[in-house]
This record gives structure tokens, sequence and C-alpha cells, in this order.
């Protein structure tokens, strides 16, 4: 497996980040919610070529894809990275998420209508999208959309179109650790830093191991699907377990050391924590994430520490 992106991923990363923050940063994010920036957002990522890379063809691709949504991620950019970036236009559609349920909904849709849009169930089925509705425009699902689907129809894009979103994920932790650690510095109490309190000291480094184990395990997964590993699938829901429950600590322990401040929208922090929850919460929260993993374990082939994984545990009777 690869440890690290290439070069030129790294380099695309470093491009958009500098691009991003000189557009504004968090304030993109303020700007999509008043109904304004749209327009400046598009037009950096259209000057940046991120829409010729090809994920699904190259490798070298992916990687870039992957970096691109991280940066993105850094600032809660009002855009459908992720979702543009593991779609397959060649194949008639531009942008590709994942849901499921009764009633099917769409983060960040609304923001490119112009787009065509396909849902994949996570499952080898995709169905597009025929109608979109209005932004649901609650706290936590600000830019969500409910969506009506057409016909379903086979399909292999839900490992990426998964994958991607969580690097997505990855961008927003590693912001909010980042803005963390800056308040811990400026934060004063009893005239010193907060940060020079031993037990904030533990939590962060406690936090930010968390972290760097989410990020290790973001750079197997998408080495094991660009690589068309056989336990690819496995992977990405592993993944995504992962990285619902690294939100969780980070979210948690950035909030409480910013204290009532974090949760004022003065604070960019408010938006990378909201901003993330449609990404923790669709297509699936933290407990139905780990039944389909388990659910996968026991009907997908992966390679394990002790073995070939759970293939055919259904099959035995339990010990």
């Amino acid at each position: 497996m690869k440890t690290e992106l290439t070069d030129d991923a790294l380099e695309l990363g470093r491009v958009m980040d500098t691009a991003l923050a000189k557009a504004g940063g968090a304030d993109l994010a303020r700007a999509a919610e008043a109904g304004t920036g749209i327009d400046e957002v598009t037009t950096i990522l259209d000057q940046l070529g991120l829409w010729d890379l090809r994920p699904r063809e190259s490798a070298e691709d992916g990687e870039a894809a992957a970096a691109a949504c991280r940066s993105a991620g850094r600032v809660a950019l009002p855009y459908p990275v992720a979702e543009r970036l593991a779609a397959d236009p060649d194949a008639g559609f531009d942008a590709v998420t994942v849901a499921t349920g009764p009633v099917a909904r769409v983060n960040l849709i609304g923001l490119a209508p112009e787009l065509s849009w396909v849902v994949s169930d996570g499952r080898a089925r995709r169905a597009p999208v025929v109608t979109a509705g209005p932004a649901l425009g609650t706290k936590l699902g600000p830019l969500v959309s409910e969506v009506e689907l057409g016909t379903w129809e086979s399909d292999d894009s839900a490992p990426l179109a998964l994958l991607l979103p969580c690097w997505t994920l990855l961008g927003m932790l590693e912001s909010a650790l980042d803005k963390t650690r800056q308040h811990m510095l400026d934060r004063k109490q009893f005239d010193q830093p907060i940060a020079s309190f031993q037990a904030l000291q533990f939590r962060l480094a406690d936090t930010t191991t968390t972290l760097q184990g989410f990020q290790e395990l973001a750079k197997y997964t998408l080495w094991s699907v660009l690589s068309g590993q056989a336990g690819a699938a496995v992977d990405v829901l592993a993944c995504r377990v992962s990285a619902l429950e690294t939100a969780e600590t980070v979210f948690r322990t950035a909030h409480q050391m910013h204290g009532a401040m974090g949760f004022c929208d003065e604070v960019d922090l408010s938006w990378l924590s909201r901003h993330s929850q449609a990404i923790r919460r669709l297509p699936w929260g933290l407990s139905q994430t780990r039944k389909r993993l388990l659910d996968g374990m026991a009907t997908v082939p992966f390679a394990g520490l002790y073995g070939d994984g759970l293939v055919g545990a259904r099959d035995h009777a339990p010990l």
C-alpha cells in the first residue's frame, strides 16, 4: 500500500488551500447560506482544472481528487467537489452521491442544479435524480434537498462515492483541530494560555492521535479503492466508521475547548461543525454504517490479520 500522496496531489492541495483562503475561507460557506458567492467558488474550481481529473481511470488522478476534497473540507466549501470527482462524465452523469431510505436526501445539489446527478444505493445500483426540492434550510442540513429518483440500474460507483466525502470530512477535522490549538494558545485564564494546562494538553494530544489514525486509514482505503483490491467495499465502510467516530471525538474536543463561543457563527468552528453534519448523517449515521460493515464482512472477501475475513460466516452456526 501507499502511505503518502503523490507530489502532484500534494501540490494541488496546497494551491487549492491558497486559492480558497484568498477567496475568504469559511466566509464562502457563510455566503452560500445567504444565497451568494457560488459563482466565485465555481470559477476557482474551474481555474484549478479539477474537472479534468479522472479518478476512476487513474490512480494519480484519484490521489489528486482526494487532496482536492481534503482542501475543500478545510473551509467547509459549499460545493459538491467530492460528488463531481466521484462521477463519470463519460457515462452521462456529472455528480454522484450515495443515498438510501424512502426519501432520498442529497447534500449540496441545489448549488449545482445544472449538473446531471445520480444516486447510488451503496449496493451496486444507481438511479438518476429527476427533480430536486428546495434546500431544507435547517441548522444541521442547511444545503440538503430531498430528491425524486428515476429507474434503478447497475452501477459500480459506490466505493469512490463513499470514500471521497471521507476525505472532505478529514479536511474539516484537521481545520477544526488547528483552530482549537490556536484558540488554546490565544485564550488566557489566570494570566496564562489554557494550552499550558496539563489536563487540556492531554486531551488535545489524545484527540490528535485519533485524527492521525484516521488519516492513515483514509490513505490506505484510497489505495485499496484505486488499485481495485478485492476487499475495497469493506475497506470503504470501515473508513467511514472511523471517519464518523473521529469526527465525534474531534468536534467534542473542539467545542469543549472553545466553550460557548464555538457555537456562535462568528467563529469558523461553528461552520465546520454544522456543515460536517450532512456528511456524518448522510447516507447513514454511525450505527447504520457499522451494520453495513458487518454485513459486508460476511459477504465480501478481504485480507485480515487473522485470515481472510469473515466470508461465509453466515453459513456457520455460532460458537
